[in-house]
């Protein structure tokens, strides 16, 4: 697709890229969000990056006051309108829809002047206090953009919100490629802006409020998910390909990733994975803390898998270690966590190095032990892991464990991945990871083959 960058960033990471060449995208919000603002930046990005020169055509401001305000962003207006690579147009909209009705009107002689390729309106609120009713309105809003779009132009029309208006029902939303909502929200007692594309026609983007900030230089986005700063040369599969895609590569050796998933989804579909891949890999699998029926379960699974005789193969070998299932088997003088902590010393000492992988129930531990054992045993878990450089993998559900405990497992950890239902969905979010990854939210689906578990993107 050929994409319009817009060179603001975050925005164009929203975007996929950037507009779709030709699109009509709108831009609307309250007073003091920075509609007029996003549209200088995109017009000065346009033609100092991209070399795309453009059109700000305005019905509310004097082009000194434009060229005033960019100024202020460290934009010199003037020198690019000096230079032929931009033009500001201060017109009413009756003149503006009487050009745009002539074949070869002022606008069309500024756009074929210096070759234009982007233009800004700014703004088609005013359209609707030339129009007589909605129906005029709309009419005059479908006119402007079939114009722009006649003369090859991708165009932002900043559009403002009036107090307590919502978004969704005004004529020219349906007939704009693009909306964008810029919204102001009070954070604890500090107003700040939110930026979130409601809408890309015939392309995808990222649907989710972002920060940002009007500074230096323009606009800044942030939005609350970022790419990974490296993918890891070493590091094993959690058995979902696209979940280790969105980790940067899987689970990095020497690290503890905490899985967060919801009592209503099955905990085993997510294990299974780990546990097929740890068995294809041929290193140590350790499942800790497995309920009583673990291994009935996980022959079933496993079946599932396609992986029965390998894992009946890796128990009878000692691969496969069911550690710590059922309290009955300790002796009463012995307390599970040091019987764990015993196993663990005698499993993966400092000097064994990669090659065990250990999935542990945090919820059961919570259930097994009062609260401060159980925290004890994971963060001793987590330590000797990273000394032998291991990997540890841990499910809890967000409600078993009291609230101050699962913020010790959060700090704890060197990765998180929540897993959730809403209604008769599941989502999936990454929010911690060694490389600093952090997703959007994404849809999941349960299938039935492996690796049981696709990610919706």
């Amino acid at each position: 697709m050929d994409r319009v960058k817009t060179g603001i960033e975050g925005l164009d990471q929203l975007l996929y890229g950037g507009f779709l060449r030709g699109d009509a995208i709108l831009v609307a919000g309250a007073p003091g969000t920075g509609k007029t603002s996003l549209g200088m930046q995109y017009l000065y990005n346009g033609i100092t990056q991209f070399r795309e020169p453009g059109l700000f055509i305005t019905f509310e401001e004097f082009p000194e006051r434009i060229y005033r305000d960019a100024e202020n962003f460290g934009w010199d207006f003037r020198a690019l309108e000096d230079e032929g690579k931009l033009k500001v147009l201060f017109t009413s909209p009756e003149v503006l829809q009487q050009d745009i009705v002539r074949d070869q009107g002022i606008v069309s002689e500024m756009i074929a002047e210096i070759g234009a390729t982007r233009v800004v309106v700014d703004s088609i609120s005013n359209l609707l206090g030339a129009a007589e009713d909605s129906r005029q309105f709309r009419e005059s809003v479908y006119g402007l953009v079939n114009a722009l779009k006649a003369e090859s132009l991708t165009a932002l029309l900043t559009r403002e919100l009036r107090e307590e208006e919502e978004i969704g029902t005004g004529p020219e939303e349906f007939i704009a490629d693009g909306l964008i909502l810029l919204t102001p929200r009070y954070v604890q007692s500090q107003r700040m802006r939110f930026l979130e594309v409601i809408k890309s026609r015939g392309t995808p983007h990222i649907p989710i409020p972002s920060l940002y900030f009007i500074g230096k230089g323009g606009i800044h986005i942030l939005p609350p998910f970022q790419e990974p700063f490296y993918r890891f040369e070493e590091a094993v599969s959690t058995g979902i390909p696209q979940l280790d895609d969105l980790l940067g590569g899987g689970i990095p050796y020497g690290s503890f990733y905490l899985m967060e998933i919801d009592v209503d989804l099955h905990q085993d579909i997510f294990d299974a994975g780990f546990a097929k891949e740890a068995l294809e890999a041929g290193d140590r699998y350790v499942r800790i803390a497995a309920k009583s029926d673990a291994k009935s379960r996980w022959r079933a699974l496993m079946k599932s898998a396609g992986m029965t005789d390998r894992l009946e193969q890796g128990i009878d070998a000692g691969q496969v270690v069911f550690l710590g299932s059922e309290r009955e088997k300790t002796p009463a003088e012995t307390p599970l966590s040091k019987s764990i902590a015993d196993e663990m010393a005698r499993l993966c000492p400092p000097e064994q190095g990669p090659g065990i992988r250990f999935q542990v129930n945090v919820s059961r531990l919570f259930a097994l032990m009062c609260p401060e054992e159980a925290d004890a045993t994971v963060v001793d878990l987590a330590s000797r892991c990273r000394a032998s450089r291991s990997v540890v993998l841990g499910a809890v559900s967000p409600h078993g464990v009291p609230a101050d405990h699962l913020a010790k497992l959060r700090a704890a950890a060197d990765g998180i991945v929540k897993v959730w239902s809403e209604g008769s969905y599941s989502f999936l979010e990454v929010v911690k990871t060694v490389n600093s990854a952090r997703t959007p939210v994404y849809a999941i689906r349960q299938t039935p083959q492996p690796p049981f578990i696709e990610i919706m993107e």
